[in-house]
């Protein structure tokens, strides 16, 4: 009787992330509710981890999302797309994870958060964008 067992482990090498940004212009913003009612929306952190892949960098993110508003009489829901893309160095996008849904708020909850997970793929000096449409 022959028993032979092997185990592997797979290592991922870390790496420093490249740097996100987000313009003004979509790291937050006014949304209508599903009451018709205004809804801040804005990106309240970023956090990530980096590692090496055969040829770009794999990045995995998590955005916490804060919903702000002044009608709390009701349960509401705020529409929102939360986009992340990368692009190579000439700016021609290479990956994008966007996730749509609609933050729901509890009567009763002026500020509400969320976090959400994002995996990218990043070419090699490549360059990172987030944001809210």
């Amino acid at each position: 009787l022959l028993i032979m067992t092997a185990c592997s482990t797979l290592k991922k090498e870390v790496v420093d992330c490249p740097k996100l940004t987000s313009p003004k212009t979509t790291a937050e913003k006014f949304v209508k509710s599903e009451n018709n009612l205004p809804v801040y929306i804005g990106i309240r952190g970023v956090q990530t981890f980096c590692s090496k892949a055969s040829n770009h960098i794999e990045m995995d993110v998590s955005v916490n999302i804060r919903a702000i508003r002044k009608d709390i009489t009701k349960d509401d829901h705020a529409p929102l797309t939360l986009s992340i893309v990368s692009v190579d160095e000439n700016n021609k996008e290479f990956d994008r994870d966007e996730l749509s849904y609609s933050q729901f708020m509890l009567i009763g909850s002026k500020i509400i958060d969320r976090t959400t997970e994002l995996n990218l793929d990043i070419p090699n000096n490549g360059k990172v964008y987030i944001g809210i449409k």
